[in-house]
């Protein structure tokens, strides 16, 4: 059974539809993960069929964040095919996400460089979180025949959702958010589940996840809620539990990628995390992300500490 403090905190309406928000893409990215597997599958097919097999060959070749200039001539020719397809060629590509020795043969290698910073450890795209998977559907090319833009409108609700400093969401917010997943799943209807995913995302934005509710419903079993839908199992207090320590975990980890290539937090983000740590501080069933929050708040004073003359 999750935390009673979670109940308090979801009397917070901004609190609960920040929730609801991550929930949402976390349903959303169950259903793309096969889908970009069979699709990715084909790419790389398609690519490694362009470069010829060199007998023998052994590469070390290693990215540097940004920066990755191959040593061998499988990378250089993977490296040229990789970018052909790469809607943002010109702008920041991390190639410190993949292993380029590992291109000819594995294609979640090949996927990671068309994702943002961060998912060198992830390989496959049962691991991957939505961002991952959107913003590789944005990047690469092989997927042109989409309308891109309902795309990109669901990376910028989900950049909302991680940049929100007080965690907190409007109803008005959600509201649009819910017409651009709706948008996003219709252009993608024949992925297989999605449309099921989609019944299920509706359900969550038009939840009233009161209290009462779920209290009736770890004692009772599944209840009545607004409008005759019912509380089911999948969005039982656990899992939305689940999903709160998720999206608090993805948020710092952002916050240490932004740290790791910047060296500084905007003033929006360090705000952002003052505000987390309120949060945490003040709920008992939160805080084993203490330490990692504390470390992120002194980082920031130490590199000011040791800029001075």
């Amino acid at each position: 059974m999750a935390p009673t403090g979670l109940l308090m905190r979801l009397n917070s309406p901004g609190y609960k539809n920040w929730i609801k928000a991550g929930l949402c893409l976390q349903q959303l990215k169950s259903s793309l993960q096969e889908f970009l597997a069979s699709e990715m599958m084909r790419f790389h097919r398609q690519l490694a069929s362009r470069v010829p097999a060199i007998p023998g060959h052994r590469c070390q070749c290693r990215p540097t964040g940004k920066q990755f200039h191959p040593s061998c001539p499988v990378c250089a020719e993977w490296k040229k095919l990789i970018l052909d397809h790469h809607t943002n060629r010109k702008g920041e590509i991390h190639w410190g996400n993949c292993n380029p020795s590992l291109w000819p043969t594995h294609y979640w290698e090949v996927a990671k460089v068309y994702m943002p910073r961060g998912y060198s450890e992830k390989k496959s795209p049962q691991v991957c979180d939505a961002t991952a998977l959107l913003n590789l559907i944005n990047a690469c090319d092989h997927f042109k025949g989409f309308n891109i833009t309902k795309v990109r409108e669901v990376i910028k609700c989900r950049n909302d959702l991680m940049h929100s400093s007080d965690m907190e969401l409007s109803s008005s917010w959600l509201k649009d958010f819910g017409t651009t997943i709706n948008n996003f799943i219709s252009e993608f209807r024949h992925v297989p589940g999605l449309k099921e995913e989609g019944s299920k995302i509706k359900q969550v934005l038009h939840s009233d996840w009161t209290t009462e509710s779920f209290c009736r419903y770890e004692v009772d079993g599944p209840v009545l809620m607004g409008d005759n839908e019912v509380l089911a199992e999948e969005f039982s207090l656990t899992l939305i539990y689940n999903t709160e320590k998720q999206l608090i975990q993805q948020l710092l980890e952002e916050r240490y990628l932004q740290l790791e290539e910047d060296e500084a937090l905007s003033e929006d983000d360090l705000d952002g995390v003052h505000k987390l740590k309120t949060v945490i501080t003040d709920h008992e069933d939160l805080q084993e992300d203490m330490d990692r929050l504390e470390l992120l708040l002194r980082k920031p004073n130490q590199q000011e500490a040791s800029s001075l003359p």
